[in-house]
């Protein structure tokens, strides 16, 4: 069977935007290792939030894969599945912003602006619906259960994030959501692989 050519072009700019998602994480990390008291060192709440979406961006380009099974593209369904892709690497960005100095280190800038970046996290979640919605009625089921919880539990992290001021709060939540995400994709990955 022939690749659909929308689904091939789509491919090249959906790996273009992730691969700067992952490249802003990467080099982050990388400028944390190298230089570990600058921008205030290094934070628990901060890498666990780098880590969990590091391991997000990472399986969310692998299962794009599954877009390759959509018949019929439009411009519509090409705009939302690119504006999802951005949303990702907005949250990449959140994460390591160009400037601290009002804030003093990452996880002071993370818990004073929780709510850009928790409510990204929430866009993310809800986009991630309309995403398995064009991958079919088979994606659905092929998730089963397990799906809708995944998706409450995130929405309520985000939420929980928003709310709380206490960074210890904060250090529990990032710890939890990143083990949660971990365990939750390598259960997927190892009980569904790709077809």
């Amino acid at each position: 069977m022939e690749s659909d050519p929308v689904y091939l072009h789509l491919r090249v700019v959906l790996s273009i935007i992730l691969g700067l998602s992952i490249t802003t994480l990467v080099k982050g990390l990388a400028s944390i290792i190298e230089h570990p008291a600058r921008r205030g060192g290094w934070s628990g709440i901060h890498l666990c939030w780098v880590l969990w979406t590091l391991v997000s961006v990472v399986t969310f380009w692998w299962w794009e894969f599954r877009l390759a099974s959509v018949r019929e593209w439009t411009f519509g369904l090409y705009l939302f599945v690119i504006g999802y892709c951005a949303s990702w690497y907005m949250l990449c960005v959140l994460l390591f912003p160009d400037d601290l100095r009002e804030y003093g280190s990452y996880e002071q800038y993370l818990l004073q602006r929780r709510a850009g970046f928790f409510g990204m996290l929430a866009l993310v979640t809800l986009l991630d619906l309309g995403d398995t919605a064009i991958k079919g009625h088979s994606r659905w089921q092929m998730l089963g259960e397990a799906y809708p919880v995944h998706t409450g539990i995130m929405l309520l992290i985000a939420g929980l994030g928003i709310a709380s001021r206490s960074r210890h709060w904060h250090l529990g939540l990032a710890i939890f959501a990143l083990l949660y995400q971990t365990g939750y994709f390598l259960a997927e990955y190892f009980t569904m692989g790709i077809d």
